[in-house]
C-alpha cells in the first residue's frame, strides 16, 4: 500500500505500513515522524539558503529547524538531512565534526559547527572515511582487478 501526504508541493511517499506524520515549516524545512518501536524516528528534511544569502535568512533557517524539533519528543531519534550548503572542513571540532570531512571550512560551516552542539547534533558524515571520485562527490573507489 502506498500513502502520500503533500505539504506545499512536497510529497512524502510511504511504501510501508508505518505511520508518517509530516509537518511543513516555511519553504525550507519539512519534518516527518515515523512511528516505530521502541523509539520513533524524526526526519527533518532541509534545504539551507546558499552562501549568497543574507545572515538574517540563515538565522531564520536555523530557527525553523529548532521549531521542527518541537514536533518531536526528546527521546525520538532525530536526523536532520538535506542540502545544508556549508563546508565544515576536515579538522575535528569537539564531538561535532569528525576527522573525515571534505574541503576547507567556510563561513556557513563555522556557523553550523557552532549551532550543532547547542542543539545536540553531530555532523555524522564527517566521522566516516569518504572516497572521492573525479567530481569531488563522495562515491565508492574504482577498483582494478588484475587477472593472471
Amino acid at each position: 500500500m502506498t500513502k502520500n501526504k503533500t505539504c506545499k508541493g512536497r510529497k512524502i511517499l510511504n511504501r510501508t505500513t508505518a505511520t508518517i506524520d509530516p509537518h511543513c515549516l516555511e519553504d525550507r524545512v519539512v519534518v516527518a515522524k515515523l512511528v516505530a518501536n521502541p523509539l520513533n524516528l524524526g526526519n527533518i528534511q532541509v534545504y539551507a539558503p546558499t552562501s549568497d544569502s543574507e545572515d538574517v535568512e540563515i538565522e531564520k533557517f536555523y530557527e525553523e529547524i529548532e521549531k521542527a524539533k518541537g514536533y518531536l519528543k526528546s527521546q525520538d531519534i532525530i536526523i536532520v538531512m538535506g542540502d545544508i550548503n556549508a563546508n565544515v572542513g576536515d579538522e575535528r571540532v569537539e564531538d561535532v565534526v569528525g576527522p573525515s570531512g571534505i574541503g576547507t571550512v567556510n563561513e556557513r560551516g563555522r556557523g553550523l559547527t557552532e549551532w550543532c552542539p547547542v542543539n545536540d547534533f553531530t555532523i555524522t558524515n564527517t566521522w566516516y572515511q569518504n572516497y572521492l571520485g573525479d567530481s569531488g562527490l563522495g562515491r565508492a573507489p574504482k577498483i582494478e582487478i588484475e587477472t593472471n
